[in-house]
């Protein structure tokens, strides 16, 4: 298991607390077009940028925001000897390439499994993780490809596609799962990683098998 991820189990269950109103991203995308989503999304991006900056070079910064999200900040995030940007900023970057990239429905689900199954694997991984996988858990990375298998059923059937559609985003979801476990050996953000494996995975996926989406 990656060492970054050692902060207190209570600062886990509080970051993933907060992760979770990112849900709000694919569940608003689903009613909006395409332009409109990156003209929320930009801004609020730049601003979480903004404040990695404000963290890295002010001290002033530092002491004002450190005591309200020190605790939910890995250690890597925490003692930064260069600018290191932490999960917000993360997954707002990889809100917006996933959704300026790819198609809307896999936008949506990608976004979704990085936001539900990332929590389901901290969460079993710290709790119950023992056996190595990769860079994680056996443990954590089933929690992770059993709710990313409910959220691709469940946007499958709000979006009213096929069970071949259903059947490559179980592809989609186990590639997810295989480069979440392997983020800190490539040294990438799994908030990034996950989002573009399973777009990118099911978007070839589709157009070999000529899946419509409209």
């Amino acid at each position: 298991m990656s060492k970054i991820e050692q902060i207190t189990y209570l600062g886990e269950i509080q970051r993933k607390s907060i992760h979770i109103v990112s849900m709000l991203i694919p569940i608003i995308y689903y009613f909006i077009d395409t332009k409109t989503a990156l003209l929320i999304l930009f801004p609020v991006t730049v601003l979480t940028l903004l404040i990695d900056l404000g963290i890295y070079h002010s001290e002033s910064f530092r002491t004002l925001i450190y005591p309200i999200v020190g605790g939910m900040l890995r250690p890597h995030e925490m003692h930064r000897t260069s600018l290191v940007l932490n999960g917000a900023s993360w997954v707002m970057i990889a809100a917006c390439i996933t959704v300026a990239i790819f198609p809307k429905p896999l936008a949506i689900i990608g976004y979704s499994i990085v936001i539900l199954s990332d929590i389901a694997a901290a969460l079993i991984g710290r709790k119950f993780g023992k056996t190595p996988f990769l860079d994680k858990s056996l443990q954590g990375s089933t929690a992770f490809f059993i709710v990313a298998l409910i959220v691709s059923a469940t946007w499958t059937w709000i979006f009213d596609y096929s069970s071949m559609f259903f059947f490559v985003c179980i592809i989609g979801s186990f590639l997810a799962t295989i480069a979440e476990a392997s983020t800190t050996r490539f040294k990438l953000d799994d908030n990034l990683a996950v989002p573009l494996a399973f777009a990118g995975s099911t978007w070839i996926l589709i157009s070999l098998l000529s899946i419509s989406l409209s």
